[in-house]
């Protein structure tokens, strides 16, 4: 690897910059959902987002976007996992009868 390889890598501070203030808004608009009172769609909102500070993150502090293919098959089959597991728990949790408290 010589130094010119290295100088490619390199990313500008105002990228980092760019991506907290993004991070921080998302942050912001997080905490600004949980107190109003959306119903159902406030948890979808919430992990919307949460989707997207995680993309952001994998994007810019993983270097996913200038990774290679394999890598980039890995962070997609997580995510896939994920939703696997995420929509199994949502068919247990559907699928129960509700039992009243005994007392």
């Amino acid at each position: 690897m010589t130094r010119s390889d290295n100088a490619e890598r390199i990313q500008p501070v105002s990228r980092y910059l760019w991506t907290l203030a993004a991070l921080l808004a998302l942050l912001l608009l997080s905490a600004i959902s949980s107190l109003i009172k959306l119903g159902s769609f406030n948890t979808i909102a919430n992990l919307g987002i949460s989707v997207l500070k995680t993309l952001l993150v994998m994007v810019v502090f993983m270097h996913e976007s200038g990774a290679r293919r394999l890598t980039q098959l890995t962070s997609a089959l997580g995510f896939i996992w994920l939703s696997i597991l995420i929509a199994l728990m949502l068919v247990d949790f559907l699928s129960r009868s509700p039992i009243p408290a005994p007392w």
